[in-house]
């Protein structure tokens, strides 16, 4: 067994991990840090749909990377999830995610109290968990300002200091100066969706991405090739940790990453982390030692690695003396529709393929909920069907009631509306609730003999199917005022859990009801830090991406600046 020791060792490679170790490394602390999957390089990337749309090759392999969900806990036998979102290599999700940037409202930090405030506690479904965050956005804005200069992400403010600004999103929270980059430029489905929501009164503006519309630290343009969500990007213009934060922590000499190296635990004594032990690429068994622990991984395997790590003193899984751990697992839910034109091409396939015009109106408390049935939003957009442009794509449409999904006249429909369609998504909330959650599934293991992670949720509650009716509408209304000839529904799931999965180890103010404190910081083990969307306590219905870069440098500038003076907790 190899043993080797550092300062810090970082499990996953992704939106955290990338991070981190960028920040932590330039501040002179020596860096390990664990990926399972490979580094690829931009010169990796091509432009094969089927294999990175279909086939989900930026991915983990469901065969032998299993993550299984059952709807609730009555069900004895859980099935593996049809796909799974988050990343595989170096740089994790942000190599193959759309870019799509937001910051929180401020009121996202505040659901529980601010509903309470002005609609009264009855508006909060009873069984729900949801919960303030235990920072807010004031503490968070310097660390979004931070991410969006160093990593690059092009967009319109719509708040400078509390001045409103025709053209950017008027309802997000005070910036401090621009963005760094202009918007990418706008395609025919943003028109019309610009023109249709100011005829209805709504305020549309360019989704932010990290995408570079212009050349910018020495990375290259975007040049709209098509090929963006679920692909990497071949030129770098995608802002992903990969060729932005992991070059940073390379140039610092205290940073040595460690490809196809599978954490199965973190190893402690009493109230202290040891480091951690991890599966090689040649099957060998190998131990870190370090000063601190940092797990960085997407929700599954932060909450799975604190089960697996379970000792005498944390009989139910390390840091779990709350016995929070795994719980309040949330996910956005995408009510869509399909607009189909007869008198226009649109060329949905052209540019960046995910969201691309905006409205907020809908999303948070931007709107009055007196009367209504559900509390909290969903941002609305534009954009294509699975956030992929190409023809493989379309073939997985729903077509129009009327026209079957087979046979002469679904190929009739295909070949005459694939230029010819835009897809409107609501991307709502899912509220907190205590059940749903990740344990170890007793029955299905993964490819290195450890347990999958088992998902129990089902997102079809009161609050939520009546905030999907209501976006529905939004939604058809929308497509009409494009002028849409066919507008229609598309399928919702049948509760399975939809994209941005978050919680499982949740940030608050009390050790008895969450598992970190705002820093990541476990309350157990004052060495051991988990960052990332598995400590969010509510979800908005925003992409979680800058947020969760936001919170990585919010959290590697405390250990920096404090905990290395005094170790210790840091609240």
């Amino acid at each position: 067994m190899a043993i080797e020791k550092t300062d810090v060792v970082i499990i996953g490679m992704g939106a955290v991990g990338g991070v981190m170790a960028a920040e932590l490394s330039k501040a002179g602390l020596k860096v390990i840090g664990l990926e399972r999957g490979p580094r690829l390089k931009t010169a990796d990337f091509s432009f094969d749909e089927l294999r990175y749309f279909q086939r989900k090759d930026l991915r983990p392999d469901a065969k032998t990377q299993s993550v299984v969900w059952r709807p609730n806990a009555d069900t004895s036998r859980s099935v593996p999830l049809p796909r799974m979102n988050y990343g595989n290599q170096a740089g994790g999700g942000t190599v193959h995610y759309g870019a799509v940037s937001w910051r929180l409202h401020e009121d996202d930090f505040r659901a529980r109290s601010h509903t309470v405030e002005r609609y009264g506690a009855s508006a909060i479904p009873a069984d729900s968990s949801v919960a303030d965050w235990p920072l807010n956005y004031a503490e968070l804005e310097p660390f979004y300002d931070r991410a969006e200069h160093e990593i690059g992400v092009s967009g319109k403010a719509g708040n400078l200091q509390g001045r409103k600004i025709d053209g950017g999103n008027v309802f997000e929270a005070p910036r401090q100066r621009e963005y760094p980059l202009p918007p990418l430029t706008r395609d025919q489905p943003s028109l019309l969706f610009e023109a249709a929501a100011k005829q209805l009164g709504y305020h549309p503006f360019s989704t932010p991405y990290a995408i570079l519309s212009q050349p910018y630290n020495g990375r290259p343009a975007c040049t709209y090739c098509t090929f963006c969500q679920t692909f990497g990007c071949y030129i770098g213009a995608k802002s992903s940790t990969l060729v932005t934060k992991l070059p940073e922590a390379d140039a610092t000499g205290n940073f040595t990453l460690k490809t196809g190296a599978m954490c199965y635990r973190v190893n402690s004594d009493g109230n202290r982390a040891r480091g951690v032990s991890y599966y090689g690429p040649d099957g060998s068994d190998n131990t870190i030692e370090a000063e601190i622990v940092i797990l960085g991984t997407f929700i599954y395997d932060n909450t799975r690695l604190l089960l697996l790590s379970k000792t005498d003193t944390f009989p139910a899984g390390l840091a779990n003396s709350s016995g929070q751990v795994g719980r309040h697992m949330m996910a956005h839910i995408t009510p869509t529709v399909l607009a189909a034109f007869d008198d226009r091409h649109l060329n949905m396939f052209m540019g960046p393929a995910p969201q691309k015009f905006t409205i907020d109106d809908f999303n948070a408390d931007n709107f009055d909920h007196g009367g209504l049935d559900f509390m909290r939003g969903a941002q609305i957009s534009v954009g294509t069907p699975n956030l992929e442009g190409g023809p493989i794509n379309f073939s997985t449409v729903t077509p129009p009631p009327g026209t079957p999904n087979w046979g002469g006249a679904y190929r009739d429909f295909a070949a005459k509306y694939f230029t010819r369609h835009a897809a409107i998504g609501a991307q709502a909330e899912n509220l907190a609730y205590p059940d749903q959650m990740i344990d170890l599934d007793p029955h299905v293991r993964d490819a290195w003999g450890l347990p999958a992670p088992r998902i129990t949720y089902d997102w079809r509650r009161p609050n939520e199917t009546a905030r999907v009716e209501f976006m529905m509408r939004k939604l058809e209304g929308i497509g009409r005022a494009m002028g849409a000839s066919k507008v229609w529904r598309t399928p919702l799931s049948q509760g399975v859990p939809g994209s941005h999965h978050q919680g499982g180890t949740r940030m608050g103010n009390d050790p008895k009801t969450s598992v970190v404190n705002k820093y990541g910081q476990t309350w157990d083990i004052p060495n051991l830090f988990v960052v990332g969307s598995s400590t969010f306590p509510s979800t908005s219905g925003f992409n979680p991406t800058l947020t969760i870069e936001a919170l990585a440098m919010f959290s590697a500038d405390a250990i920096a600046n404090r905990y290395r003076r005094s170790p210790g907790p840091l609240l």
